[in-house]
């Protein structure tokens, strides 16, 4: 198993419900502190117990955009559950917004999107919000208004006034998403936000995410989808089996290893690469010599060993190493690592033990 890899504007809504711009102030501290948190499980009966998160840690700078990444059974929603305080944690400590994790006081300005949102079915999406504006604390008016901008943002106008239990499972993630947002919160954990939802809606959340960020506020999701974690986050935490594995900005992470390399070169002669190369291909391009190398690590040797021998480089380009190439080598022993950890806590403590 590898080592861990060690690499504000908001808007608010006043009383008469009409969103304005301000601008906060710096708080000094990061969005989210993680210390060593950790989460086992026991069985009632067998009173095996499973380790669901191992011992963590990692922080989240306010305004930025962080990803927990993982497959299923990796730790996400654990670790999610235990910064909201819906479970709570076996070790470690965690802050939000500077306030200890687990209180009432943490969950203030935090807005949260679960993978599998329920809802009063026989609500419609604004009567919801509306209610859930007013739990909350807002006025009517105020919540009244925020909810009809939230339906929209989400893409939900449309069905507003339809009752939820006549929902796809898709424009429920959307009536989820709008909950989650209301209260303008700072602070956004999203576990799964695309689950359910067609390319189009994919795209919108996407979208609706990066406005998040521009306005401020910190967004933490979990996903197993690449595609997602490396165009939408600033850092990454990678997670196996309740175990960190890496930890970074996008840039550190794939620094580690390269991808490979392709150049094109006007020949000298005849060519042919000395055996530390092998494995390079070599092709004709015209009067030039197209040659690839599948690791783009030895191409600077490669360079200085074509231009020792006359040959002139004409151009030479890199192909950066990507998160899926990253995630495969880390999980590529793992086909499926699976379960859930809070109803399956079967493995003993002398196996996990042992297994370190």
């Amino acid at each position: 198993m590898p080592s861990i890899l060690k690499l504000d504007a908001h808007r608010r809504t006043p009383t008469n419900g009409t969103p304005v711009s301000t601008v906060r102030p710096a708080s000094g501290h990061p969005a989210v502190q993680v210390e060593d948190l950790g989460k086992d499980f026991r069985h009632p009966w067998t009173r095996r117990v499973k380790t669901a998160v191992d011992t963590i840690s990692f922080e989240v700078p306010e305004g930025q955009t962080f990803g927990l990444l993982g497959p299923n059974g990796a730790g996400k929603t654990t670790t999610l559950r235990m910064l909201l305080g819906l479970v709570p944690p076996t070790r470690g400590d965690a802050r939000l917004l500077g306030r200890p994790a687990g209180t009432p006081e943490s969950r203030q300005d935090v807005g949260f999107l679960p993978e599998n949102p329920y809802f009063y079915d026989h609500l419609t999406a604004l009567e919801f919000l509306e209610y859930s504006g007013e739990l909350a604390g807002m006025s009517g008016k105020a919540a009244r208004s925020q909810a009809a901008e939230l339906v929209e943002r989400v893409g939900l106008g449309s069905a507003a006034r339809t009752r939820m239990r006549k929902y796809s499972k898709g424009m429920l993630q959307r009536a989820g998403l709008a909950h989650a947002l209301m209260g303008r919160p700072r602070l956004l954990f999203l576990d799964e936000p695309m689950t359910g939802l067609d390319p189009i809606g994919r795209r919108e959340v996407s979208d609706l995410i990066r406005e998040l960020r521009r306005d401020g506020v910190t967004v933490v999701f979990s996903s197993h989808i690449l595609h997602d974690v490396e165009t939408l986050c600033d850092r990454v935490a990678i997670l196996r089996a309740g175990r960190l594995l890496a930890l970074g900005t996008l840039e550190q992470l794939l620094a580690d290893g390269q991808g490979g390399a392709e150049m094109v070169i006007a020949p000298r002669g005849s060519l042919a690469l000395p055996p530390e190369f092998v494995g390079a291909t070599i092709e004709p391009a015209g009067p030039r010599t197209r040659i690839v190398l599948a690791e783009g690590g030895r191409a600077s040797a490669l360079v200085a060993w074509l231009v020792g021998q006359g040959h002139e480089i004409v151009t030479l380009s890199r192909e950066r190493r990507s998160l899926e190439d990253l995630f495969m080598d880390m999980f590529q022993d793992a086909h499926e690592v699976g379960g859930d950890p809070e109803r399956a806590a079967g493995e003993p403590v002398a196996a996990r033990e042992a297994g370190r």
